[in-house]
């Protein structure tokens, strides 16, 4: 990798984040000082999030659809860090405890660091009382009993992995369910994960895109797939 390239990429997706976007790039600087990064914003949105994005120095592409892996896959083109980060820039994760994730990766034990929601500090309200106690500790329990992978918060959207990781994983999925291939081809590569507690705040700014029961069925569904031949 060329000497001026930044160490740290940070992605970004975005659909009508106008509110958040700009306090996300801020933390995102100043939680690496003067360490090189970038910070790349893959963006579906109708309000000014692209704008603020790009007049604070980041990198706005469009993926070509829709969708929650679909804005990342096409955003991970563009990234030229050896590492990589990834976390919705929606106010829900703190930016700024991304540098411990890091500091795992380059320690050298680890290929990929998952934060843990639920073994963190959860700010009351941030996640429905159903997905918290029942839909991601059942999609978690199964992807664990199938693939193995040990950890406690298989749909953290805050994560950190190195580029040989992330070039070792065919990652395909273009919906949510990327959240779980991620890990289901992180186990298959034979990669090191680790998993650290973080903070989970709520949303700010619009509702939730997600819809619990159609995500949860697209993970269940991927996950079959993928462990017994469909996918």
């Amino acid at each position: 990798m060329e000497r001026s390239a930044p160490v740290i990429s940070i992605v970004f997706p975005c659909k009508n984040e106008e509110p958040t976007i700009g306090e996300a790039i801020r933390n995102a600087e100043k939680a690496f000082g003067n360490m090189r990064i970038q910070i790349v914003v893959s963006d579906s949105s109708t309000d000014r999030t692209p704008e603020i994005a790009s007049e604070l120095g980041a990198l706005v592409v469009t993926p070509p659809e829709l969708g929650y892996g679909a804005a990342y896959i096409h955003a991970f083109q563009h990234c030229r860090g050896r590492i990589v980060a990834m976390a919705d820039p929606d106010g829900t994760y703190d930016i700024l405890e991304l540098p411990e994730m890091v500091k795992i990766l380059e320690e050298g034990g680890f290929d990929l660091v998952m934060g843990s929601r639920l073994r963190g500090k959860m700010e009351a309200g941030a996640m429905p009382a159903f997905k918290r106690h029942f839909g991601n500790p059942f999609l978690t329990w199964m992807l664990n009993l199938l693939f193995r992978v040990g950890v406690s918060d298989a749909h953290c959207g805050m994560r950190a992995f190195t580029r040989e990781a992330l070039e070792r994983m065919d990652l395909k999925t273009t919906g949510m369910e990327f959240a779980s291939e991620m890990l289901v081809e992180a186990k298959r590569a034979g990669l090191r994960i680790s998993e650290v507690p973080i903070s989970y705040r709520k949303r700010v700014g619009a509702p939730s895109k997600l819809s619990s029961f159609r995500d949860g069925w697209r993970h269940i569904r991927y996950m079959l797939g993928a462990r017994f031949g469909q996918g």
